[in-house]
């Protein structure tokens, strides 16, 4: 299991993929609340993005987040560092999204 430090650092990473120039283009106008809960430490974080711009990193459930990932924290770290493939890792049943098909397709030109 990863350690919390490594939890954290895969979450700002995930969180400041929005912050590229590409990113803070298409994402312009957008504002979500994005929550990951962690299965296997039953711990949740979550973010506002607020016109396309992440805010800080929170470790509590959100009451209304729109974009909802389900899954254990080594699945975050793979997915960030690469070493799992995210398409794989839902069809596998690893990542849980609940979001409409709108934020998923706009979610999918961060990966």
């Amino acid at each position: 299991m990863p350690t919390r430090e490594e939890v954290i650092e895969a979450l700002e990473a995930a969180r400041k993929k929005l912050l590229t120039e590409d990113a803070k283009k298409e994402f312009k106008g957008w504002n979500r609340t994005i929550q990951y809960y962690f299965t296997d430490s039953d711990e949740y974080w979550h973010f506002k993005v607020e016109d396309g711009i992440p805010g800080e990193l929170i470790n509590t459930e959100a009451e209304d987040a729109e974009i909802q990932f389900k899954m254990k924290e080594d699945t975050l770290i793979g997915l960030i560092d690469g070493s799992i493939n995210g398409m794989r890792a839902f069809t596998m049943g690893k990542i849980k999204v609940k979001a409409s098909l709108k934020d998923i397709s706009k979610l999918q030109k961060l990966v």
